[in-house]
């Protein structure tokens, strides 16, 4: 039976469909594009991500605080408004061939903005929502997300035949439809009042980083974001290139991603609670899967080995994320769980920030050899899993 919760939520679960929708058309591209269409080597490319990573890492501050200061839902249409304009110069600049280092500042001006969307939809989601029925909403948003990713590939893939400015192009009328949408859809709410919270005892910034458990897990964390942030950057220029599949093929590849969350996400979790699985034995399962899905890509020879590929790798993402949070909430000092949980946030934008850099070096020196390319960032995981294995006690 819906709540009126589930009402409510349904249109923003809709709106990061679109948002999502919008940014996967473009994103899996933009590596093809620079270093296919443009010439530009493969090492160069590989610096747009961590640009990318910084503007994410430094601007949700700053989101957070122009959220609070001049509401919700004016930040929500203005971020995807904002987006909408960046994509549109973005489709000049890719129409007249803009240099390398104008597009990477742009692309890094675009991963910032994008947070002033997503932190102010987060935001206003606590306001439709109780904290009882709040789970099943954000399990719903991400449903909605994924949506959007399993299906912007396979029309990025479609479109990539087209002008790559016309893919830009299209990309900011779907932010402009987003914000619409919002805006029809999404009322603003008043703002919220003052409320009365339980104090608990100062908890330091040493407090929580000096937790020795809290950071070992930060440092499993990071390796294996490290590895993950391949999927969207090395994964694309390695299929077309190496493997050989066209870009309609990769995007119906990007896809399975997508769509494996929608379908697995619930029932896994769900079975894993049934059996009772410890969380670090989620940890390392999760781990040995991220493992064992990128190295296969190694022995990949077309689009249906790798789409079997990307599904292992994603098992390994449904089994893990949920796990990582639960394990962060543990470790949390009582006061502290906000700055431990941002503590996540941060190494997982740094990880995937550092990632394709890293990706894209190993790339440079094994490109003809698959299995030593996979196999050196496969590592990765395989050290992280240890490392979470370690937290059994917990």
């Amino acid at each position: 039976m819906k709540t009126p919760a589930d009402f409510r939520t349904t249109p923003l679960a809709i709106a990061w469909a679109i948002n999502s929708l919008a940014y996967s058309i473009i994103y899996p591209f933009i590596p093809i594009y620079l270093s296919e269409e443009r010439g530009i080597p493969i090492e160069k490319v590989g610096l747009i991500f961590p640009l990318m990573g910084l503007a994410v890492i430094l601007t949700p501050p700053l989101s957070g605080w122009l959220t609070d200061r001049v509401g919700r839902h004016f930040m929500m249409q203005f971020g995807q408004s904002s987006r909408a304009l960046i994509f549109l110069i973005m489709a000049v600049m890719a129409y007249f061939q803009a240099p390398f280092e104008l597009f990477a500042v742009v692309l890094m001006l675009n991963a910032g903005v994008g947070t002033f969307f997503q932190v102010a939809a987060d935001s206003y989601l606590t306001e439709l929502t109780t904290p009882e029925t709040r789970p099943a909403a954000y399990s719903k948003i991400r449903i909605g997300t994924n949506v959007g990713w399993a299906l912007g590939p396979m029309l990025g893939a479609f479109l990539a035949r087209t002008p790559f400015s016309l893919m830009f192009a299209i990309t900011a009328v779907l932010c402009v439809l987003g914000a619409l949408y919002t805006g029809r859809t999404c009322r603003p709410t008043a703002a919220p009042a003052v409320q009365k919270t339980i104090h608990h005892p100062p908890v330091s910034a040493w407090q929580i980083i000096g937790n020795p458990s809290l950071l070992k897990l930060l440092t499993a964390s990071f390796l294996l974001f490290i590895l993950t942030s391949q999927l969207y950057s090395i994964l694309s220029i390695y299929a077309t290139q190496t493997v050989g599949i066209s870009r309609n093929i990769l995007g119906l590849v990007y896809s399975v991603n997508g769509f494996t969350i929608i379908l697995f996400q619930l029932p896994v979790t769900r079975l894993m609670d049934r059996f009772k699985l410890h969380q670090s034995t989620r940890l390392l399962g999760g781990s040995i899967l991220y493992a064992l899905g990128y190295f296969s890509l190694a022995f990949c020879d077309g689009g249906f080995s790798l789409a079997i590929a990307v599904f292992i790798l994603t098992q390994g993402e449904v089994i893990v994320q949920p796990a990582l949070y639960t394990v962060v909430s543990r470790l949390a000092p009582r006061g502290g769980i906000g700055r431990s949980m941002a503590s996540l946030g941060l190494v997982r934008g740094i990880g995937m920030a550092a990632g394709p850099w890293i990706g894209a070096q190993v790339f440079a020196a094994y490109s003809t050899t698959p299995v030593m390319l996979w196999g050196i960032l496969s590592v990765f995981a395989v050290v992280a899993g240890l490392a979470f294995l370690s937290l059994r006690s917990l």
